[in-house]
């Protein structure tokens, strides 16, 4: 048999030229493929532990590469051995399947931590983008739903134990959804306790002005009244008067000066009721003139305070869409950052993320990011 060579890519050593019965001779492939399939054997596949995962990955590709030089070499023997290419060709596609077969056996354990791998990942994943999608929550919902979303992100566990390599991403999406949530919570009981507040205000107001102007036409229309009584008992007495005098005057005009005083009497007690009743409507228009006055400062007064609230909205939009353009900022500089990592250092962008959540939260020392 020819000298043996050693290469560090095959899991056996093989002849540095191989003669046509290791391909033609089952018995002899037999051998050879007991050898690789031995060495095999003597492995004890670990996905616990980066060595172990990166063990199990080299002894597939020393599978794979063991199987290409024997590929090889039994392709240059048909060069020579016409004859026997269909049974070398048909030695070369055994040792491709088997050889397949054994490396993705070999390979199992590493592809199936990796598959799971990936569903770890992509859960953490899925569920930090929902914790920083409450932090983008905007104006115009009711405080008892704020509460209720509040209440759901502060029960959220946090720490390796959940989070694992994402916790401080989780941590950091946490704070920020409980900062966002707790001032839009803050804004919105002010919003509903105001509001409440003015319209409150704006009945007892209105019940105080009605109650007012009912109060001084009642008094105006008792006053009208009174005065209405007074003249006509001054109107009485001045009549009696004057019947007393006509008659010690003289007894023959008693007749003709009664019919006149009797007419004068009753055109008085007309024109006594006629003012009273001009001053009872001038009282009753000048308390709804009262009540009309009274509403239009109430409206007044609800549009200041109405154009108070949407200021004080449109201010805190202002800063939300700042606090979100610096997040964005952020999301944008990091993000750089970790194409760069990877660029630079043939890293895999996960590994350059967590360098980058690292630098973020100030656990590399002496390393600081400035945005």
């Amino acid at each position: 048999m020819a000298d043996q060579v050693t290469s560090t890519d095959l899991i056996i050593k093989l002849p540095a030229v191989m003669t046509a019965e290791a391909f033609t001779d089952d018995r002899e492939f037999e051998k050879l493929f007991a050898k690789v399939q031995e060495e095999v054997s003597k492995h004890t596949p670990d996905v616990s532990t980066t060595v172990g995962r990166q063990a199990i990955a080299s002894l597939a590709y020393k599978v794979a590469r063991t199987k290409t030089a024997l590929v090889g070499q039994g392709k240059k023997l048909t060069e020579s051995w016409r004859d026997q290419t269909k049974k070398v060709n048909a030695a070369c596609n055994t040792i491709e399947e088997r050889l397949d077969a054994l490396k993705d056996s070999v390979r199992k354990p590493l592809t199936e931590w990796e598959v799971a791998e990936a569903e770890r990942v992509d859960g953490h994943k899925a569920c930090l983008e929902a914790l920083i999608n409450l932090s983008k929550v905007g104006f115009g919902r009711p405080s008892s739903e704020l509460r209720e979303l509040l209440a759901d992100v502060q029960n959220q566990p946090m720490g390796k134990e959940h989070w694992e390599e994402f916790a401080p991403q989780a941590s950091v999406a946490r704070e920020d959804a409980i900062d966002t949530l707790t001032r839009l919570l803050a804004t919105a009981e002010k919003q509903e306790r105001e509001a409440a507040e003015l319209e409150q205000l704006r009945a007892e107001k209105a019940e105080r002005d009605r109650q007012e102007a009912e109060r001084l036409a009642a008094e105006e229309a008792k006053q009208a009244e009174a005065d209405r009584v007074e003249r006509e008992r001054i109107a009485e007495e001045k009549r009696k008067a004057d019947l007393e005098k006509a008659a010690a005057e003289a007894a023959e005009r008693v007749e003709r000066e009664n019919a006149a005083r009797v007419a004068a009497a009753e055109q008085a007690a007309k024109d006594a009721a006629d003012r009273a009743k001009r001053e009872a409507e001038d009282a009753q228009r000048r308390a709804d003139e009262a009540i009309a006055a009274a509403k239009v400062q109430a409206e007044r007064e609800a549009a200041a305070e109405r154009k108070r609230i949407a200021d004080a909205q449109e201010a805190e939009a202002a800063e939300q869409r700042r606090r979100e353009a610096n997040i964005a900022h952020r999301k944008t500089i990091n993000n750089s950052i970790v194409k760069e990592l990877v660029k630079c250092s043939g890293i895999t962008a996960d590994q350059a993320q967590k360098i980058v959540v690292h630098l973020v939260s100030g656990l590399v020392p002496n390393v600081t990011l400035k945005y």
